[in-house]
């Protein structure tokens, strides 16, 4: 409990901007994880069994976390909605979103601590509203993150984990969904506002997972894809796409991963 416990206040706070040398810092307190196996250092940090062992393989035949050797730029701006930002395509370093505005603006528990495009607050704000009638609690407790941001993040985790094992569960900087400022990652206070792996047990999530197209956003890390997205499940993930690409990619049948392909 105490290494699940460090791990997530660290990545809290690199989620919340420090600097490489704090991150840097934070790491080194928690030194002795690296001896620990790969997959018991996840399955901690997820605090359940939502990535299952059988999920997180060693294989040498099941490198499904690794990146291309070719990376692209992206072919899109990250301005986009429908840009994609994956293992193989990077947003460049300079980008950062020219609209970003406070996460609160869109009435969700939390946003005070955190920045999104202003182009999905109206649709937020409409999702947090449903949420709520359903008898729902939503917060967020990630949204954008800056290319020098990410850098700290993914080195803490490599840090803990070795490449390999940071590569399933943190994107590399000019990787990451964070960046355009469209990715949010929900909690409630059904897990006390946790980040991660016990989320996928609440009501939120499964509201979430059957309601967040209606209002433009998707699951970008969806159990059972891990070889075609590159990640680990994540149930807190979602992405905004906006409404109309939603509601096609949702009956289209695709997984975000193979939509964004397809228009790329």
């Amino acid at each position: 409990m105490k290494t699940t416990f460090l791990a997530v206040i660290a990545f809290l706070s690199t989620s919340l901007r420090l600097t490489p040398d704090s991150a840097i810092a934070i790491a080194q307190k928690n030194e002795d994880k690296r001896n620990l196996p790969i997959n018991q250092q996840i399955v901690e940090y997820t605090q359940s069994t939502e990535i299952k062992p059988s999920v997180i393989s060693t294989s040498n035949t099941a490198k499904w976390w690794r990146y291309t050797k070719e990376i692209k730029p992206a072919t899109r701006s990250g301005d986009d909605q429908l840009v994609l930002v994956n293992k193989e395509y990077q947003l460049p370093q300079s980008y950062a979103p020219s609209d970003l505005v406070l996460a609160s603006n869109a009435g969700i528990r939390k946003g005070s601590g955190y920045y999104l495009r202003n182009i999905l607050i109206n649709d937020l704000r409409n999702l947090v509203n449903a949420a709520v009638a359903d008898s729902i609690d939503l917060s967020i407790v990630s949204g954008y993150r800056s290319y020098n941001t990410q850098v700290a993040t993914y080195n803490h985790w490599v840090s803990i984990n070795g490449v390999d094992g940071a590569d399933k569960i943190s994107a590399r900087p000019g990787h990451s969904q964070h960046q355009l400022g469209t990715a949010v990652d929900f909690s409630s206070s059904e897990v006390a506002d946790g980040l991660g792996g016990s989320f996928y047990t609440t009501r939120a999530a499964a509201w979430l997972y059957a309601n967040s197209w209606k209002y433009g956003f998707v699951i970008s890390y969806p159990s059972g894809y891990e070889s075609t997205t590159g990640y680990s499940y994540e149930s807190w993930h979602y992405r905004y796409i906006g409404v109309a690409n939603a509601q096609e990619m949702h009956g289209s049948g695709m997984i975000l991963e193979v939509y964004l392909d397809s228009k790329n």
